[in-house]
């Protein structure tokens, strides 16, 4: 069927044609029924002739169509008629991300805003910056990660994203497009057999280029090519032939963000390059963590001596209402819990089995998760286990239900981290005293966990007073941890390593800047000054309830092996271990990066230099396990 303007497809008038790709036609049609205007993708003449490809694509249809999300493009209806298969779609009339992208964006004049921030959602942040003076006429980048996620937490991979799929809101809302689409169509025209590029090459990943089994990692590869696209202005691999640049995914590093100018480029950099590396387990786990990476770099980025982009009043935010995940693999289950929580002030998420709970905590971490504890395959316990194993979700309250009611099962549930235990059948005035307990228990972890945000935002404010020490605290905080894995620490040391990597020199706010950027030698009455900024340090974080394991590396990073350090003169083994870690991690990347009074040394000056140091400045047993792989270091981010 050759559908022209004026055309009726089902229920749909056609009004007019407004896109054309490689896989379909799109027209904006008309929907009398309904009075609404929508899109309507009529898919190539192949799916008429083949009755299995259009059962499979129905079938992928729905699949796609179940997806709500705000940023996702919604799927009303399928039809075919007369020969023609097609999709209702949402009618999007904003343009697409294409339209936006082909210079670079500069990092010092823009705001990079996710849509979904815990406790206050992007537009109410965006409502926010635009009331206020400072803020209204800065350029905002509305970013989320949070769809992608969303879908491959319901089993579906997009394959094709690239600008323009992401499809613009008049107020600038990205919507996502043609989900499941390459996927749909990549099982009837493989690229083996048919020599067709299923996808667009610019943006596959390595394993989607090499026609490999493709996962969720594959969609975060293919976010970090725009995401390189929208900041340098290009995307990373061009070619003459389709087939060259598939060749440049799988072999080929990523190109330098040469356009990239400021502090923060070397940040953006490296969360590009983790964003496309070739391997899919060494990118960011999730899409929602590529754009948490990046957040960082947009918002402090303008120049120090520039008038602060920021308001510096606080913003009123609004209430947020908890989110409460249900983790059962029975529906009957699911929908019982949530009708028991109807009077209970929250929002209810659902996941049917442990990998699906986990999906959704990473996406988007509750504020309580109600777990059954018998489920096929991954249980209870394990899920667990690992909400509690990770730093971001170790303090959300976990309620274990299960049927079994035995000593030894409570005894089991205690010690994988669960914070209480309901047996079924559940009471329903039980469950919601249960559930508004827990509750208000998260909101004081999260009194706790604000309190600790302004802490670690203090140091990061001390460090943006120096350029020479761009992400310096970050990468010894990388580096520390590391050693420390390496000489078989705890998991609790290995986190106080990094966090106290990441605030070691917090006490430099206390620091005139005459002294703290001096570019050169300091005389004595300045250096007795600096001596006092790992006290200063220690005095803001001793209030801190979880920085106690914090506080010795803080106090002691500049203790010598010897004794004849500050502030403390501690030596050997009197120096806590930890600190004696830090110093080393610390000392390396001072080495190798510019300073105002010196330029960088080499690996191997800076190993050498540490060498010549062990036993009388640093803690020897340290050096040496650092100067045996330095490699690894580097890699973790010490150079």
């Amino acid at each position: 069927m050759n559908v022209q303007e004026g055309t009726t497809l089902g229920a749909y008038r056609v009004m007019e044609r407004i896109g054309r790709g490689g896989m379909a036609t799109v027209f904006r049609a008309y929907h009398p029924a309904l009075d609404r205007f929508v899109a309507i993708k009529v898919l190539p003449d192949f799916f008429a002739d083949e009755p299995d490809y259009r059962e499979r694509f129905q079938q992928e249809a729905r699949s796609v169509a179940r997806l709500k999300h705000p940023n996702i493009l919604e799927i009303f209806d399928y039809g075919y008629d007369d020969g023609t298969a097609y999709l209702v779609l949402e009618l999007v009339e904003g343009g697409t991300l294409a339209e936006r992208v082909g210079k670079p964006m500069d990092l010092r004049d823009v705001i990079l805003l996710d849509l979904m921030l815990p406790g206050i959602t992007g537009w109410e942040m965006l409502d926010a910056l635009r009331e206020d003076a400072s803020t209204r006429d800065v350029p905002v980048i509305i970013v989320s990660g949070s769809a992608l996620d969303h879908a491959h937490a319901h089993g579906v991979l997009h394959r094709d994203i690239k600008p323009s799929n992401i499809l613009l809101q008049q107020d600038g809302t990205p919507v996502l497009a043609d989900f499941g689409l390459a996927k749909m169509t990549g099982a009837m025209h493989r690229l083996t057999s048919s020599g067709t590029v299923m996808g667009t090459p610019e943006y596959m990943s390595p394993e989607q280029a090499a026609d490999e089994l493709v996962g969720p990692a594959s969609d975060v590869y293919s976010l970090a090519v725009v995401a390189y696209e929208m900041l340098t202005g290009r995307v990373p691999f061009l070619g003459d032939t389709p087939a060259a640049v598939l060749l440049s995914h799988v072999t080929k590093a990523m190109p330098a963000t040469r356009e990239l100018r400021g502090e923060l480029s070397a940040h953006v950099e490296d969360v590009l390059r983790r964003g496309l590396a070739k391997r899919p387990e060494e990118r960011y786990p999730s899409a929602a963590a590529f754009v948490a990476a990046l957040k960082p770099a947009a918002w402090p980025s303008r120049h120090l001596d520039e008038p602060s982009a920021l308001p510096t009043r606080r913003l009123a935010l609004p209430d947020r209402r908890p989110v409460v995940l249900v983790v059962d693999d029975g529906a009957a289950n699911r929908e019982l819990i949530e009708a028991c929580l109807a009077g209970v002030e929250c929002h209810v998420r659902t996941a049917e089995d442990g990998p699906a709970a986990l999906k959704s905590v990473q996406a988007s971490p509750p504020d309580l998760v109600l777990l059954d504890v018998q489920m096929p395959g991954m249980d209870g316990y394990e899920v667990c286990r690992r909400i509690k194993g990770i730093s971001a979700t170790r303090l959300v309250p976990v309620v274990m239900i299960t049927s079994l009611d035995q000593t030894n099962d409570r005894v089991r549930a205690l010690e994988a981290g669960a914070d209480d235990y309901m047996t079924k059948p559940v009471d329903r005035v039980e469950l919601v005293a249960r559930v508004r307990s827990a509750l208000r228990l998260k909101g004081v972890y999260d009194s706790l966990d604000s309190a600790e945000h302004v802490i670690f935002a203090l140091a990061a404010a001390v460090e943006a007073k120096d350029p020479y020490t761009e992400a310096h605290t970050q990468r010894v905080a990388d580096a520390a941890r590391a050693i420390g894995s390496r000489m078989n620490l705890p998991l609790s040391d290995l986190d106080a390593l990094y966090r106290g990597g990441l605030i070691h020199d917090i006490g430099k706010i206390g620091i005139p800047d005459a002294i703290l950027l001096k570019p050169g030698p300091l005389d004595p009455r300045e250096l007795a000054i600096m001596q006092q900024h790992p006290m200063i340090g220690e005095n803001i974080v001793a209030p801190l309830r979880s920085g106690a394991s914090l506080l010795p590396i803080i106090r002691h990073h500049h203790e010598r092996f010897d004794g004849t350090g500050y502030p403390d003169r501690l030596s050997g083994a009197g120096i806590p271990r930890l600190a004696r870690v830090v110093a080393v991690c610390d000392a390396f990347d001072a080495l190798v990066n510019d300073r105002p009074y010196r330029a960088r040394k080499t690996l191997d000056e800076a190993v050498a230099t540490l060498r010549t140091g062990a036993g009388t400045q640093w803690d020897p047993e340290v050096v040496s396990l650092f100067a045996s792989d330095v490699p690894s270091c580097a890699r973790q981010g010490a150079a």
